[in-house]
């Protein structure tokens, strides 16, 4: 599709939310809107208010006509030679429908602290994003390939029925079970999935996360032992608090609530962020009440637990809606998120950028696409395999 095109529906958006549209364009929208599932979740996302807010302020920080020029070299040779003009007074309404209209075609938005010159392009390397992967396996000892196998029943375990539908796995309980068996869910890099307990409680698992559950929830307790990253909307039940169990013993208690755990092990932080709801952080004995919008950032190396107020939810689920949004971060960090949905190896050599990067990629993206335009933005790459040198 051409720039224009994408542009115009961008313009289509940001016209309903701050001017409203006549009958005809409304009717434009919808029809591209209803026209794939990829574009109404696209729609839902840049149309949340705390999104126009953060992407208004985000190109408003650049310059607008050099980042458009960086990211134009993502595109083929026809469309990146038409020249786009902006005024002064359209500054501000093309800084906002750029950002949408980026990622309508999946692209990166890519901020350093200034823009330095492109000495060079990465290789085109197609490597495709992650996708519904996981294994599980059974109180038994059988290890099941999840995305191989058919829509239907997978197993009965402990008078659970545990069924696979279109990418979900669910545990239907009977509520006649008197004796525990654990049941652990894991996905590989570059693979991801939803999950449905006993007790209806959902979980949507990152890459490269394992969650250890019982089949069905036995006694005064429910509880899960999480490695990695997930999103949980836990079932309200009062008397049968949900507990989650992390590595350096700490521990999360909840009794129904929505709310986003990343415990990479490779992650210095630990952190815990509310969207709905109440839980408690417990760690050596201490506890900190979280309320919605706050997050718990945990540091691992010395144990010491601080409480952040005002969190942009948006950010940190992002993952869960096929996006990366990456704010203030350093080079490091960021691939480590892209080695985890990409499934490659990062190595390093010399000295690395030491500034910090901001920007928005769409997780559907192919690798290739993504390290186009991070060259862009001054960091080096040299491909080998599925393994990636930084420079």
């Amino acid at each position: 599709m051409e720039i224009e095109k994408q542009l115009h529906y961008a313009d289509l958006i940001f016209k309903q939310i701050n001017e409203g549209l006549t009958a005809e364009e409304q009717q434009e929208l919808t029809d591209w809107i209803e026209a794939s599932p990829s574009n109404a979740m696209l729609f839902e996302e840049i149309t949340k208010a705390n999104a126009q807010d953060s992407a208004i302020d985000f190109m408003n920080s650049l310059s607008v006509d050099d980042a458009w020029s960086h990211v134009k070299m993502t595109f083929d040779e026809k469309q990146s030679t038409q020249t786009i003009k902006i005024s002064t007074p359209q500054r501000k309404y093309f800084a906002w429908s750029a950002v949408a209209a980026l990622l309508i075609l999946g692209f990166f938005i890519w901020k350093p602290n200034h823009i330095k010159p492109t000495t060079s392009v990465a290789k085109p390397i197609e490597i495709t994003p992650g996708s519904n992967k996981a294994t599980l396996t059974l109180a038994d000892g059988r290890i099941i390939s999840l995305d191989s196998l058919a829509n239907g029943g997978i197993a009965a375990e402990k008078n659970v029925k545990v069924i696979k539908m279109d990418g979900v796995v669910q545990y239907n309980s009977s509520n006649n079970n008197y004796e525990i068996a654990y049941n652990t869910i894991q996905t590989p890099k570059g693979g991801k999935y939803q999950l449905i307990l006993a007790d209806g409680t959902i979980v949507w698992l990152n890459a490269a996360s394992s969650l250890r559950f019982p089949v069905d929830f036995v006694g005064n307790e429910r509880l899960v032992e999480l490695k990695g990253e997930a999103y949980f909307e836990v079932k309200k039940d009062a008397k049968k608090p949900f507990k989650i169990t992390l590595e350096n013993d700490a521990q999360i208690e909840v009794k129904g609530t929505s709310f986003n755990i990343n415990a990479y092990q490779d992650e210095e932080f630990l952190k815990t962020t509310l969207v709905e709801g109440k839980i408690n952080f417990l760690f050596n004995g201490r506890t900190k009440s979280l309320l919605p919008r706050q997050q718990i950032k945990f540091d691992k190396a010395l144990n010491e637990m601080e409480l952040l107020a005002d969190v942009d939810i948006y950010d940190e689920i992002a993952w869960k809606n096929d996006l990366f949004i990456f704010k203030s971060m350093d080079v490091k960090s960021i691939m480590r998120i892209i080695s985890r949905w990409y499934d490659i190896d990062v190595i390093y050599q010399g000295k690395i950028n030491p500034e910090t990067f901001s920007g928005i990629v769409s997780s559907k993206s192919n690798l290739s696409q993504v390290l186009k335009i991070m060259e862009a933005g001054g960091i080096q790459f040299k491909i080998e395999g599925r393994k990636i040198v930084v420079f």
